[in-house]
C-alpha cells in the first residue's frame, strides 16, 4: 500500500490546479514543469511530472480505443442522473443506461414534464 500515500492523492482543487497550470505553462515553457509544481499546492516536481505520465498514458489509451469513451447524457440530462445515482435510485440500472441513454433521455424527460406547481406550494417549497 506504499503507492496509496499523500503524493498519490490528489484532490480535486489540486486536479483543477494542475490543469490550469497545464494550459498556463505551455509545452515551449522555459521551466515549465517547476513552474505548474508551483502553482499546484501539496504537489513535488516528481509528483507533477507522475501525474503527467500518468494522464499522456490515459490519453493514449483512449485515443488507440483500448478504453472506452464514456457514453454521457446530454447536458440538460446530466444533473438529474448524477444526483439519482449517488441516491440509490438508479440502482441496478446503470449498465442499461449506458446501451439506451437515448431512450432513457426521451421517458425521463416526458416523466419530467408533470404539472406546475401551484403558487401555495412554491411558497411552501421556498421560492420566491
Amino acid at each position: 500500500m506504499e503507492e496509496a500515500n499523500s503524493s498519490s492523492l490528489w484532490s480535486r482543487e489540486q486536479e483543477k490546479a494542475f490543469e490550469n497550470a497545464l494550459v498556463t505553462h505551455p509545452e515551449d515553457c522555459s521551466d515549465r514543469w517547476e513552474k505548474i509544481a508551483a502553482d499546484v499546492p501539496g504537489k513535488t516536481l516528481e509528483d507533477i511530472k507522475h501525474h503527467y505520465e500518468l494522464l499522456v498514458e490515459d490519453i493514449n489509451a483512449i485515443e488507440s480505443g483500448r478504453v472506452p469513451v464514456p457514453c454521457y447524457p446530454s447536458s440538460s440530462d446530466g444533473g438529474d442522473h448524477a444526483n439519482e445515482g449517488s441516491s440509490g435510485k438508479k440502482g441496478g440500472h446503470s449498465h442499461g443506461d449506458s446501451a439506451h441513454s437515448g431512450k432513457a433521455s426521451r421517458s425521463d424527460q416526458e416523466r419530467r414534464k408533470g404539472i406546475a406547481w401551484t403558487e401555495d406550494e412554491h411558497r411552501f417549497a421556498g421560492y420566491p
